[in-house]
């Protein structure tokens, strides 16, 4: 695996002339309920890039994490740390022309937070129309999604939940403190047509309005069994796409 963090500079340029892609994993620092820690969303995404990093070699080059994003919605908890959009759309764009500089042209970012998936796309569109940059951006909660209708028990989920707890119990099992999942604290539901998972509204809500706790869904369910399913599908799925991607013609400038 090609990790660009621990190299020297002779190495970037070997390992950079050889690489088809660069992998840049995207998370967020924002709190995850009383049982997960503030980076679990940074976390995921790194040990998730990691994966497909090392099962492409040669062909891909791991960039260090963005562990910033965008949680203005969890700001009622303490710790979280966020970005403005602007911001985050900036150093998105600064980190992918420092890499078409050195002639990684596709960019691979593995998201960690659902938070940051609409900036993310309008930062690819950008990529693209002003650099020559082909981006795609994958998550594991969408690439894995039939996986986890097929594991999920909770009617609700979406943060801290019975699904993020299982992944987090398979990439990172000594971040979850098993003594302290308990009661979600989910509030009434307002406006079930605007609350994950099946959203069909897109209207702001800051967390605190669903749940007392920050979590939303109920961790109690979850289990490592159920994490190595989605992590395993979401994991072959991005790796066979990267493939696929690190072929594709770039576009001419």
């Amino acid at each position: 695996m090609n990790e660009l963090a621990t190299m020297t500079w002779q190495q970037a340029r070997t390992a950079i002339d050889t690489a088809r892609l660069a992998i840049l994993p995207v998370g967020s620092i924002e709190q995850h309920g009383p049982h997960l820690p503030l980076d679990t969303d940074a976390g995921i995404a790194e040990e998730f890039a990691t994966r497909i990093a090392t099962e492409l070699g040669d062909d891909a080059v791991l960039c260090p994490p963005l562990r910033y994003g965008l949680s203005e919605h969890h700001m009622a908890f303490p710790g979280t740390l966020t970005l403005r959009t602007e911001t985050f759309l900036r150093v998105q764009e600064d980190v992918v022309e420092s890499l078409a500089s050195w002639g990684l042209r596709r960019v691979l970012v593995v998201n960690g937070h659902a938070g940051n998936v609409d900036a993310l796309r309008l930062a690819a569109r950008a990529a693209r129309r002003d650099h020559g940059v082909l981006i795609a951006n994958v998550m594991w909660l969408y690439l894995a999604a039939d996986t986890i209708a097929e594991v999920v028990e909770s009617d609700r989920y979406g943060h801290a939940c019975e699904v993020e707890t299982s992944v987090a119990m398979s990439l990172r099992p000594e971040s979850v403190r098993h003594d302290l999942i308990g009661d979600p604290g989910m509030l009434e539901s307002f406006q079930p047509l605007s609350e994950p998972p099946g959203a069909f509204v897109d209207e702001p809500i800051p967390t605190q309005e669903w749940t007392t706790t920050g979590v939303l869904g109920d961790a109690r369910k979850a289990t490592r069994a159920a994490g190595d399913a989605i992590v395993d599908t979401a994991v072959r799925r991005a790796v066979d796409f990267a493939r696929e991607f690190g072929r594709r013609a770039v576009p001419m400038r």
